[in-house]
């Protein structure tokens, strides 16, 4: 039997480099690629057998083997006491709640399992004048990561019909779904928006902007203060704002947006407009 030999690399010293990053996920490619652009030498491993963490897809059979629980072995050398490094954890939010994997015929998975790849946390969805954006247009991490623009948005509502988003005062007065009503009750919610930020700006009288009672209280309960019908609540609630839960029952919501943070998503959502040609990323 021939032995198998393996090809020669340089040897690894660890103790040379200024940076070492475990894991190939965006976080840490974003933080290898701007301190390699800083001038500092940077080590990059992943103890997995694919690139992307939990930033990538997987075939069925590699998903199963992702699911299964890794056994992990520590190990120490006294001789590391001799090193001058500093370790620092990233603290990253969970991709995954509940999991729940349901069986299917074996057959019927081994015949399609290469049709398609299955992404390990979903889209996700950011703004195009994001901080996030920016920083992965900056860092060079944008020409390993595929992106993609969302053409529409949709909203649903409790009967499960979807009505398209406007993206644009064209785009509103084009929209067959709204009324004229409803159309203007928009364009007057957006025109007090921005005239709160533009006197914010120049920091004009208190009588000109939205007050603080109001920025500090729920931003479903100010868009009820403005008798803005159920609809047009669901547009600038999810689809403009992109609340994370439910706010029609604030006693059981996981996360209140209130009125403050609201207007923020709603002036990003603005300024995302016209940027890079689309306002949404798809990562």
């Amino acid at each position: 039997m021939e032995e198998f030999e393996f090809s020669s690399y340089p040897p690894i010293e660890p103790n040379i480099f200024d940076l070492i990053l475990i894991g190939t996920g965006l976080p840490q490619s974003i933080i290898a690629a701007a301190s390699s652009s800083a001038g500092k030498t940077v080590l990059h491993l992943d103890p997995n057998p694919y690139y992307g963490s939990h930033f990538t897809s997987l075939s069925i059979s590699d998903l199963t083997s992702f699911l299964k629980p890794q056994l992990s072995t520590t190990t120490t050398d006294d001789d590391d006491d001799d090193l001058n490094y500093t370790v620092l954890n990233l603290n990253l939010s969970s991709l995954y709640s509940d999991v729940e994997i349901s069986s299917f015929d074996a057959e019927t998975i081994a015949k399609h399992s290469r049709s398609f790849n299955i992404d390990l946390g979903g889209p996700r969805v950011l703004f195009c004048a994001d901080k996030a954006i920016d920083l992965i247009l900056k860092s060079g991490v944008n020409q390993y990561v595929e992106f993609k623009s969302i053409d529409s948005s949709f909203v649903c509502d409790d009967y499960g019909k979807l009505s398209s988003v406007p993206d644009s005062r064209a785009a509103i007065f084009k929209d067959k779904s709204l009324s004229l009503t409803e159309k203007n009750q928009l364009m007057r919610f957006f025109k007090l928006v921005q005239q709160h930020l533009e006197n914010s700006e120049e920091e004009s009288s208190e009588s000109s902007r939205i007050s603080m009672e109001d920025l500090e209280s729920p931003f479903v309960e100010f868009l009820k203060k403005l008798r803005l019908p159920p609809k047009i609540k669901s547009i600038i609630l999810y689809a403009i704002s992109m609340a994370d839960y439910d706010q029609s029952n604030l006693e059981l919501c996981k996360g209140i947006l209130k009125t403050r943070h609201g207007i923020e998503r709603l002036t990003l959502y603005h300024k995302s407009v016209g940027r890079l040609d689309f306002i949404f990323y798809i990562c």
